[in-house]
């Protein structure tokens, strides 16, 4: 047919032929270094991680004893109200939901971990022999160090659709997991009664304050209302205004009768008639006592003068002492409307201080175990190995694509 021969032999498994074209090939010295690279990375990153977290847990891991503490932020009229972050700080409203992510993160503070160390001693409780050295705590510890080992050890979790906190604490005796939780409890009790002591603090002040102001700008006015009396020898001069005007009136009146008299007598009578300087001496002195009283009416400003000031001045000295009086009432009587006012803020404010109030309550309480919660070993394995053989799978990936790459 005039066609070549086809190869045969060792050189048509070389250079193999598809319609694409020719292809390159591994050897087979690449092919056994890929298949034995695959083998020795399932066994260094499966196998023998595997095999060292088997003896860790069966031979080492000391057992670890869990108990379970539930508790819940609640508000005594379980009614929708400011939060006490709200509270303290003048925020926003809110629930009590806050108030439990609140608790959430204290209970991984350092300060929780000081308040905490008050009811317990953590190296004692944790820095047991009878403690493997990976849970261990060191003795010397530093409070920070401290702070990253309760994180390993108390576990504040918070359902948001019943509102409860779960707290679970892990020590290496049944009697020490007990004590955790209960020392948890309180501290965490505590933390809540003392935020909210200071919310209602807070919340009563400014309006004790506005009180105190009120009750100190009103006891002024009064001091200036007893100054002003004491200064004018009078307690009320409208009361005085109108006695006086009385007092003029009547004597206005005799004046006016006793001159119609003067009158009438002079038409049938001398002068010099008996009745007639009666009736004048009568009338003198009726214009003397006016004359007196108006004068009265402007003692006090005219700095001890005894001229006999005229009617119209001394009504005008006493108007502006009537003036002055009358604002003085005026800001009497606004003070006290407003120390009324303060005083039902502050009675307002109470009531809703105590409205806002706080308390923990325990749903679960603590209780002694009776057998080791951890290390749950067929779990721990169990993850151990999905981790395991991920990460072994993930570098045989890289193999393979190292493995095309090369073709």
């Amino acid at each position: 047919t005039g066609q070549a021969p086809e190869p045969i032999g060792p050189a048509a498994r070389e250079v193999p032929v598809f319609s694409a074209g020719p292809v390159d090939m591994l050897t087979a010295d690449e092919e056994r270094m890929f298949s034995r690279t695959t083998r020795w990375s399932f066994v260094l990153l499966v196998l023998l991680p595997l095999i060292a977290a088997a003896g860790y847990l069966f031979f080492i891991a000391s057992d670890r004893y869990a108990v379970e503490v539930k508790f819940a932020v609640r508000s005594p009229t379980g009614l929708p109200s400011t939060d006490l972050l709200g509270l303290v700080t003048g925020g926003a409203t809110g629930t009590t939901r806050s108030d439990a992510y609140m608790v959430v993160e204290y209970l991984q503070s350092r300060q929780f971990l000081d308040e905490v160390s008050s009811r317990l001693d953590l190296p004692v409780i944790y820095a047991t022999d009878l403690a493997d050295p990976l849970m261990r705590l060191a003795p010397d510890a530093s409070k920070e160090e401290q702070v990253d080992y309760l994180a390993r050890v108390l576990h504040p979790s918070y359902d948001a659709t019943a509102e409860i906190i779960t707290v679970e604490a892990q020590a290496f005796t049944e009697n020490d997991a007990l004590r955790v939780a209960s020392a948890v409890l309180e501290t965490a009790e505590a933390m809540v009664n003392r935020l909210s002591e200071q919310a209602r603090r807070d919340t009563v002040r400014l309006a004790e304050a506005e009180l105190a102001r009120a009750e100190a700008a009103l006891k002024a006015q009064r001091a200036a209302i007893a100054a002003f009396r004491e200064s004018e020898q009078s307690i009320d001069p409208n009361q005085t205004v109108a006695t006086q005007e009385n007092v003029l009136r009547d004597l206005q009146s005799q004046l006016a009768t006793a001159q119609a008299e003067m009158r009438s007598l002079r038409a049938f009578l001398s002068s010099e008639a008996p009745s007639i300087r009666v009736l004048g001496s009568r009338i003198a002195s009726l214009e003397n006592q006016i004359a007196q009283e108006r004068t009265n009416l402007g003692r006090g400003r005219t700095d001890g003068d005894a001229v006999a000031a005229g009617s119209e001045a001394a009504v005008d000295t006493l108007n502006s002492v009537v003036t002055l009086y009358e604002a003085l009432a005026v800001d009497l009587e606004f003070h006290e409307r407003t120390y009324v006012s303060a005083l039902s803020s502050l009675e307002a404010a109470r009531l809703e201080a105590d409205r806002q109030q706080r308390y923990l309550a325990a749903v679960v309480l603590p209780s002694l175990p009776e057998s080791p919660t951890y290390p749950r070993v067929f779990l721990s394995l169990a993850l151990v190995f999905s981790v395991c053989f991920f990460t072994w799978g993930i570098v045989s990936m890289f193999i393979h694509v190292i493995r095309e790459h090369m073709r």
